[in-house]
């Protein structure tokens, strides 16, 4: 009887043992999490930086560790899309490019509680999905004019279409051209919806109703004003083959007066030749005005983070330490306040060039799809396809059908 007394306590006691040390180690794996956090950033961008070298601030004020995981541009996409079908939550947060937001929006975590009032113009709206915010805006970039103003007076700057081509013709000489035609890639496909913009398209490639508009006039008009610059004496013979990266090079050399690029190229510009040869002005306008599309970037909570209200305070974090983009290389962020603040240093110009041009009626977003890279290669071809001499309407009228078949 005692024996059997003594087994039943032993039995007792290791399974209050077992019991214990079970929720022990539940404890310490949930605590663990608690104090820990992956966030996704493409490898070489500002993100990667600004998230390293603000990790241990982020530790020391919440006591969470931020593992970094850098991924090249071409692999994120990829990345994301393989864990989410999985199901599994290898990141708590990701920087995502704006034309991801539509292929992941039922797995980011909405944010619909947060203060918008800072965002710089057009950025709640090209991070909203079915009324749901998807992210903090991290920074954004958009084209804006660069010329060199030791050969370009500050009253010559070119305004409109028509100054652009006339001042292009004149600056023209056998050193130089007037100015560069993206036609390659996507950066020809931003330049085409850009132009559009300020031709007066309601809704790039969509208008408000979900039907496919590149046959409307402002497309035509976008891509006859693309083909006569780049058939003009006063752009490089090679557009095909000249995007962002090319025609600032031509630029930083002597070898361009000015060019529509993107933001970011200003200072980088203004460094390589000096801020006393370098201006930088808005976008110019076509027939509804200035114009532009918008390429932001998004830092987002995914769904099925484990850490998910610690994530939350990472990506507010950040947003509170949006000013230390501008230290960076690309000098470029997501807030009115950086931007209007940044603007009053020498060689931050293209901010204030950025909140006009963003400020205007005719900026637009892209449209928000998951079958964006889809449209966006019909896009490059019609580029392309013009470019080298096809007949415009009829161009674009195969495109549409191409997209209509596609789908949003």
């Amino acid at each position: 009887m005692k024996k059997r007394i003594l087994g039943v306590l032993l039995t007792v006691a290791m399974a209050g043992t077992l019991l214990t040390g079970c929720g022990g180690n539940t404890g310490q794996k949930k605590a663990a999490k608690e104090n820990k956090i992956t966030v996704l950033v493409e490898s070489g961008s500002p993100a990667e930086e600004l998230a390293n070298s603000t990790a241990a601030a982020f530790k020391e004020e919440t006591g969470c560790e931020v593992i970094v995981d850098a991924v090249a541009y071409t692999g994120m996409y990829d990345k994301l899309s393989t864990e989410i079908k999985a199901k599994q939550a290898a990141h708590d947060v990701a920087c995502m490019d704006v034309v991801w937001l539509a292929a992941f929006a039922d797995a980011i975590e909405p944010m619909n509680d947060a203060d918008t009032s800072d965002f710089l113009p057009a950025l709640e709206e090209s991070g909203t999905i079915d009324g749901n915010l998807l992210g903090y805006p991290m920074w954004v970039n958009t084209k804006v004019l660069i010329y060199r103003k030791d050969l370009i007076p500050e009253d010559k700057v070119p305004k409109t279409w028509e100054e652009y081509q006339a001042l292009a013709k004149e600056m023209k000489t056998d050193e130089m051209s007037g100015t560069t035609v993206f036609g390659s890639g996507s950066d020809a496909v931003c330049s085409f919806l850009d132009f559009a913009c300020q031709a007066g398209a309601e809704g790039l490639v969509f208008d408000k109703e979900g039907n496919v508009n590149i046959t409307d006039q402002a497309y035509a008009d976008a891509l006859n004003f693309m083909v006569e610059n780049a058939n003009a004496d006063y752009t490089p013979a090679d557009s095909l083959a000249t995007a962002a990266t090319e025609s600032q090079e031509l630029f930083t050399n002597g070898k361009v007066a000015m060019q529509l690029n993107w933001s970011h190229q200003y200072p980088a510009a203004a460094e390589a030749l000096g801020v006393d040869k370098v201006g930088c002005a808005p976008m110019i306008a076509g027939s509804a005005g200035i114009g532009a599309t918008t390429g932001p970037w998004y830092e987002c909570v995914m769904k099925n983070s484990e850490n998910k209200e610690m994530a939350k305070k990472y990506v507010e974090f950040m947003y509170d330490h949006n000013a230390d983009y501008m230290d960076l290389t690309l000098k470029i962020a997501g807030r009115t306040s950086v931007y209007e603040e940044a603007g009053k240093e020498a060689g931050n110009e293209h901010t204030t060039a950025v909140l006009e041009t963003l400020g205007a009626e005719q900026s637009q977003a892209r449209p928000m799809t998951a079958k964006w890279s889809q449209i966006e290669e019909v896009l490059i071809g019609v580029v392309e396809s013009s470019l080298g001499g096809a007949d415009v309407e009829q161009t674009l009228e195969a495109a549409k059908a191409e997209i209509e078949a596609i789908g949003k």
